[in-house]
């Protein structure tokens, strides 16, 4: 399996909109940086400051920052590796500066893009699929936070599930997080794992997005194994990696 170049430059193009790409200047090799600016059809996180943000896609590290610290991060990062962005100690000493700001780093994530050339899923018959206006119908009885998270910045727009009577077996999600892409989300109730149904649903997902002409994406955590697995499985691969910041009231003031 591998990602295609146009999944690959749709993504790309996403990114330049989440990270003001096209104000960037390469600091250093595979080191883009540029000041933060909010764009239309940027993917906005719920919670999400843009005083800080970086997305590293196949070895590119795209870095948005608040112009009171874009001095202080070419000089940070002049000498940084994008593979190997993401270490600890990176980490670490970037938290520890925002803290200094009154902000902190919000988990990090896998995200994951759909390889080409992958078996095209073939329904139950069983299915049942969701509008806009379904999902809204469900918000007060909804059991599957993890594929329907009625954010304010990144709406769900469509969902398949399968039942058994009047349970909910399991359900994928998607959500509008940005101009050009989808996030997928899985969410199958206890009782009903290890039956292959996440897979299932994640891939006919997957595929009615893509018929749609706009790119899926599916996200996790670095010791989420059992998601990976469902990512992988479902005909994704991993792709980019991301963290931003938010406000924080534990403050270490500047001195």
């Amino acid at each position: 399996m591998k990602i295609s170049k146009e999944t690959l430059e749709t993504m790309r193009k996403q990114i330049y909109l989440d990270c003001n790409g096209d104000e960037a200047c390469e600091i250093a090799p595979g080191i883009f940086l540029a000041p933060s600016k909010i764009l239309p059809g940027a993917r906005i996180i719920d919670k999400m400051d843009p005083f800080f943000r970086v997305v590293v896609l196949m070895g590119k590290a795209y870095i948005m920052a608040d112009e009171s610290i874009l001095g202080g991060c070419e000089e940070l990062f002049k000498d940084s590796k994008p593979e190997w962005f993401f270490n600890f100690d990176n980490l670490r000493r970037i938290d520890y500066i925002m803290h200094e700001y009154g902000r902190e780093i919000v988990n990090t994530h896998i995200y994951n893009l759909p390889a080409s050339g992958c078996e095209i899923e073939k329904p139950y018959g069983d299915e049942i699929w969701l509008d806009v206006k379904d999902i809204e119908n469900m918000r007060e009885t909804n059991v599957c936070h993890r594929a329907l998270c009625y954010s304010p910045t990144q709406p769900d727009v469509i969902a398949v599930m399968l039942k058994d009577g009047d349970k909910i077996k399991g359900m994928a999600g998607a959500s509008l997080d940005g101009k050009y892409v989808r996030q997928i989300g899985i969410d199958v109730k206890e009782g009903y794992e290890g039956k292959g149904i996440g897979v299932h649903l994640v891939k006919l997902l997957k595929q009615r997005l893509i018929e749609q002409n706009t790119l899926p994406f599916y996200g996790t955590s670095e010791s989420h194994a059992v998601s990976r697995t469902v990512a992988i499985r479902a005909g994704f691969m991993p792709a980019f990696s991301e963290f931003f910041v938010a406000e924080t009231k534990d403050t270490l003031k500047p001195s």
